[in-house]
């Protein structure tokens, strides 16, 4: 478990991200100011399986974990958590909101999780209903919805049409227009590269990592290549270069990574982007390669830190009246 060292102020929220394969975890003080963070290793994957008593003790298990002394310091602490801890496959599943919708959600829009330290208050996820003729797919999200609030809360407002891209295992490019989710796009990029390098022969053609974004800007310009070969082609051709002496072993999975942005990123762009301002939000290094991506087509993008996760929280506990957004008054008495 990372651990950053607290800070001694008032704590007035427990905020977690808790997702497939990780958790965050932040004590916010006022303002939503973090006081400490913790990152466990305990995501969605690592409960025991379908049997949801032995789910729902893992869960409580986990978070007891990672917050279990925040609680005993500062009994009846508020606790709210979003991501796929709401799925069917969570804690409990929460619901969804259909967009388009605006970005304030309500006490009646949380699901209350009781359990041995209190209560914990699940975010709804976001989805995107089929087209009613049934030829496009529907959408869904959970915990970028509470990104996509806090990355809003870091910007002035705006009227000006805003596409919030948040790179990631299963990457997500949402158009918010006057502050509302209109409608968003997933791409199952992080997974693809993961699936690819690990069980693939592309896994066994590559020897250890060593990073090099000369071969993650030789991928990305395949998004551009004439002719258009396809994603399956051209990530094959990774083999290919590295038999013909062309590619160094263990830069491979990084020339992978741009061949799989380009395809996401020429895609989706026309679809999600176009007029608009476009930010990015998540992962710095990712972050930092979307932004080349997007480059290659002569697009410029901004950078919002990683935790507007436990921004978006604290304005979602705010909204709900989970915490009074007032500062705390007597820090002294109530501090841990």
């Amino acid at each position: 478990m990372i651990q950053n060292t607290p800070d001694t102020s008032t704590p007035r929220l427990i905020a977690l991200d808790w997702g497939t394969s990780s958790q965050r975890a932040w004590l916010l003080g006022d303002g939503g100011r973090i006081l400490d963070v913790r990152r466990p290793d305990f995501g969605l994957l690592g409960t025991a399986g379908d049997d949801p008593a032995s789910r729902t003790r893992d869960y409580e298990a986990a978070f007891d974990e990672a917050c279990g002394d925040w609680i005993a310091a500062a009994p009846g602490l508020p606790a709210i958590a979003c991501g796929m801890v709401g799925s069917a496959q969570g804690w409990r599943e929460a619901g969804y909101l259909t967009t388009p919708t605006d970005l304030a959600i309500d006490a009646g829009d949380l699901t209350t999780v009781p359990h041995s330290r209190g209560v914990l208050h699940l975010v709804p996820g976001l989805r995107v209903a089929p087209s009613a003729d049934g030829t496009v797919a529907g959408d869904v999200m959970r915990g970028e919805e509470t990104q996509i609030i806090g990355a809003l809360g870091l910007l002035p407002p705006t009227d000006r049409p805003l596409t919030i891209v948040l790179p990631g295992t299963h990457s997500k490019w949402a158009r918010v227009e006057n502050r509302k989710i209109v409608s968003f796009a997933t791409s199952m990029s992080g997974e693809l590269f993961g699936l690819v390098i690990q069980h693939g022969i592309l896994g066994r053609t590559a020897t250890a990592e060593v990073r090099d974004d000369a071969a993650f800007e030789r991928g990305l310009a395949t998004g551009t290549s004439t002719p258009r070969r396809g994603l399956p082609a051209e990530l094959f051709g990774a083999r290919a270069l590295v038999l013909d002496g062309l590619l160094d072993p263990a830069s491979l999975p990084d020339y992978v990574s741009g061949v799989i942005i380009a395809d996401e990123v020429r895609h989706l762009l026309p679809h999600y982007a176009a007029g608009s301002r476009i930010l990015l939000c998540g992962n710095a290094d990712l972050c930092r390669r979307y932004a080349a991506g997007l480059r290659v087509h002569g697009v410029a993008a901004d950078i919002v830190a990683e935790e507007a996760a436990a921004q978006g929280l604290w304005r979602v506990a705010v909204d709900a009246g989970l915490v009074d957004p007032a500062p705390s008054t007597n820090p002294e008495k109530e501090s841990l």
